[in-house]
């Protein structure tokens, strides 16, 4: 049978099929490996469920209400604008470091102290049965911890670290400590367990102390608590906060919402006052003019002795009472109208100024003013939540220097126009004064004095008005932020999570031994299994051969063994290769010692014999000969010596001594020049004369990886063996036999697995056939071309071989 019936599977490596049985297979051998990673992976996990401080959640949800819903009649009718609500700048604000620093102002949050107990160490809050008062601290206090024994109900000692030296104080509850860095006091808490402490037992009595800055503080609860929506399209918000120790958690969320919502009032209070703070101003200004005149007039009346006016000059005093009035508001509006240019002049804030409040009667001039306000607002915010080289602030502060120009330039005209109409009004007024000439001077000058007293208590009751107005408004605003669950714990901690720790240990129990395995396998360049023997070869398995440590005549010593099953296995197997042969010649050959090639040579040799068919087995190995030994017979007179051409083939064949169908030829002594006589035409003569004798040839080779005596007789036999061990035969070593096989230089060839370890026997077998328990083979080969091999092999080689 030739080469051409056992065909190559073409891109059998390229294209090897996953197959996940084969994947277990190969993997179960290392069994224990996996259940100590998995116990050891879960200790870790329950260690860390104990050990790691839990931490909690606290949640509390607030809605920001609609604006126009919320604004108040009265600032509407004023016009006064508040900065726009929006949501994401909301929440900014509630995570802005200003609020922080009024919410960490208002807590104690400045000392964290910590239960010390055996292995852990845990932070407490109001459990801790002290606090602390602390007066004219040092910045040095910050960098370091204080330990606190509490000895008894009365006494304690503070230890701390300077300077690489411990410090130490002892002190009474309520009474100052002076450390060199500050003036402590420590404070009884109503928890305080005076009972327990005056007793040996009592274990938690040990506690440090760590003082915090406000910014270290502030830097902690920006990373801990977020802000969010509960849904995309909704105005409700969600603030959500992790701490380890709940109830500090739990009054920082409140202490947050709290002063949130005091300055959400704050700032929609700030504009009506600023505006009040406006008409105040000019209230102020008017109020000393109408005394300064009301006292003139009494003083007037009092020297002229005047008790009331005639009826015309009554009613020429009331029409230029009207127009001085006219003329009045008109001035009073340039006053505004001036005051508000100076305001925009000196870039002085408008964000809550109340256009209203000016008694000026002009759309673009409110609304450029509005248009301002917003911006500025809206520029403060940016602020409050950024810095100055913010990059949103550049077209911004454009805006608005174009808003201020424009409002200027309106102001302008504004004026202007009061200035031509107020001429208007004088006009009118010196025409009156014209006609009062007519009325006696005591009159006169009294009728001069009611006019101007009536002008500014016209003006005076206008802005009273509307103070009393804005005030209304003040005591009546209210916040539009709105809590819609107050601050809660979610009884469960969120970390550690023991489902999770656990999952993740046996996740990472099993996954890395399978990578240390995996990367092991990777870097180690033998065949270990039989997944590696079908990846790196493509020859055809013929059989299995499991590990034995007895070696030699296996088959003939224990003909009912599992090795002798083994054998006749491969015997079997053996059959189909030869069916159409009376007689055949089997070469058994490997890469390189060590591999079983002998050991398989003689057993084969055995079963075969013992099947009926007469066999010879040739020690061709001319170099290392050991068939000799495994039968205990002389070497003296061999192959060599017929190759040589000083004996005959009667001379060599020696009985085996222990199969009557089995006949062994020696290798003889070790001649000089192995190959050019198995190149010799005594060689072929030999194969001849021995297939017309026998049924079976085995020939016994060298290692084709070490010398080429195997591939000087491959063209002259039936059937070629190739003999792989386990944890031996190196994968580059395959290389070479891929190519012969390639090339159809091995003739009819199959593959021996030999040596299988019992961990890799089951999956072996599934290739294999399934027959029998195997054997051990624990012989060397030994290195061809030097007899001292053994004695030289270093030690690492013989692990290496032994693994």
């Amino acid at each position: 049978m030739t080469q051409k019936e056992f065909p190559k599977e073409e891109g059998k490596r390229e294209q090897s099929d996953f197959n996940f049985l084969d994947f277990l297979r190969s993997y179960s051998r290392y069994w224990w490996v996996f259940v100590l990673s998995l116990l050891l992976a879960l200790a870790v996990a329950r260690y860390y469920n104990w050990y790691a401080t839990s931490v909690f959640a606290i949640t509390a949800k607030l809605m920001v209400k609609d604006e126009n819903a919320a604004k108040d009649r009265l600032l509407q009718q004023l016009e006064v604008e508040g900065p726009a609500t929006n949501i994401e700048n909301e929440m900014e604000i509630l995570r802005s470091h200003e609020i922080l620093a009024r919410v960490l102002g208002e807590l104690d949050f400045d000392v964290s102290y910590y239960l010390l107990g055996r292995i852990k160490v845990s932070e407490v809050y109001t459990d801790c049965p002290f606090y602390l008062d602390y007066e004219n601290l040092s910045y040095a206090v910050y960098s370091r911890e204080f330990y606190f024994d509490l000895i008894d109900s009365l006494k304690f000692t503070i230890r701390f670290d300077e300077g690489g030296a411990e410090r130490e104080f002892a002190g009474t509850y309520g009474v100052p400590v002076d450390l060199d860095l500050g003036t402590i006091t420590v404070q009884k808490r109503a928890n305080f367990p005076a009972a327990d402490l005056n007793l040996v037992t009592y274990d938690k009595r040990f506690y440090s102390v760590r003082f915090n800055t406000l910014a270290a503080n502030q830097n902690k609860y920006l990373s801990r608590f977020t802000v969010g929506l509960v849904r995309p399209q909704s105005t409700i918000l969600q603030v959500y906060l992790e701490d380890e120790v709940p109830q500090k958690g739990l009054a920082f969320m409140n202490k947050l919402v709290e002063v949130y919502l005091a300055s959400d009032v704050e700032a929609k209070n700030s504009a009506a006052s600023n505006t009040a703070n406006f008409l105040d101003d000019q209230l102020q200004t008017i109020t000393a003019d109408l005394v300064e005149i009301e006292t003139n007039r009494e003083r007037y009346k009092v020297s002229k002795g005047i008790i009331d006016l005639q009826s015309e000059s009554q009613m020429v005093l009331e029409s230029m009472k009207d127009a001085d009035a006219q003329r009045a508001i008109n001035d009073t509006r340039v006053s505004m109208i001036s005051q508000l240019e100076q305001y925009i002049q000196e870039n002085k804030t408008l964000r809550d100024l109340a256009p209203a409040s000016l008694d000026i009667d002009d759309p673009l001039l409110i609304k450029l003013i509005n248009k301002l306000s917003e911006l500025q607002s809206e520029r403060e915010k940016i602020l409050n939540r950024s810095t100055v080289n913010d990059p949103e602030l550049i077209p911004l502060n454009a805006e608005i220097d174009l808003t201020r120009n424009s409002l200027l330039e309106n102001i302008r005209n504004i004026k202007r126009s009061l200035i031509r109409q107020a001429s208007t009004y004088q006009s009118a007024i010196d025409g009156y004064r014209k006609r009062m000439q007519r009325i006696p001077t005591t009159e006169r000058e009294l009728l001069e004095i009611e006019r101007q007293f009536r002008i500014q208590e016209s003006l005076y009751v206008f802005l009273l008005e509307k103070r009393a107005e804005l005030s209304i408004s003040l005591a009546a605003a209210e916040s539009t932020i709105r809590v819609v669950d107050q601050p809660r714990v979610i009884p469960t901690p969120v970390s550690p999570l023991p489902q999770k720790a656990y999952s993740l240990a046996i996740l990472f129990g099993l996954l890395i031994p399978a990578l240390a395995i995996f990367v092991r396998e990777k870097l180690t360049d033998t065949i270990e299994d039989l997944g590696s023997l079908k990846k790196y070869c493509d020859i055809p398995l013929l059989g299995v051969v499991r590990f034995n440590k007895d070696g030699g005549l296996v088959a003939h010593k224990n003909p009912r063994s599992s090795i002798a099953e083994e054998f006749r296995s491969i015997r079997t197997n053996l059959s189909f290769f030869q069916k159409d042969s009376e007689s055949s010649v089997i070469l058994i050959t490997s890469s390189v010692g060590t591999e079983g090639k002998t050991f398989t040579a003689v057993n084969l040799a055995l079963m075969l014999a013992a099947s009926g068919k007469k066999t010879v087995l040739i020690g061709l190995d001319l170099r290392k000969p050991r068939i000799v030994q495994d039968f205990e017979i002389s070497n003296e007179v061999g192959c060599s010596n017929y190759l040589s051409g000083n004996a005959n083939l009667d001379d060599i064949l020696v009985p085996s001594g222990v199969q009557e169908d089995l006949t062994i030829i020696p290798s003889g002594p070790i001649p000089p020049n192995p190959s050019e006589l198995l190149l010799s035409d005594r060689m072929k003569e030999l194969l001849s004369e021995l297939r017309a004798r026998f049924d079976r040839v085995i020939i016994d080779t060298p290692p084709i990886g070490l010398v080429s005596d195997g591939l000087i007789l491959m063209d002259q036999v039936d059937t070629t063996l190739f003999v792989v061990r386990e944890g031996v035969t190196r994968k580059g070593y395959l290389t070479q036999a891929n190519q012969l096989y390639a090339n159809q230089q091995l003739t009819n060839a199959g593959l021996i697995y030999n040596a299988v370890k019992r961990q890799n026997a089951q999956g072996a077998y599934r290739y294999g056939g399934g027959y029998g328990y195997g054997y051990v083979y624990g012989g060397e080969y030994g290195r061809y071309f030097d007899d001292e091999s053994k004695s030289r092999s270093s030690w690492f080689s013989k692990g290496r071989r032994k693994a």
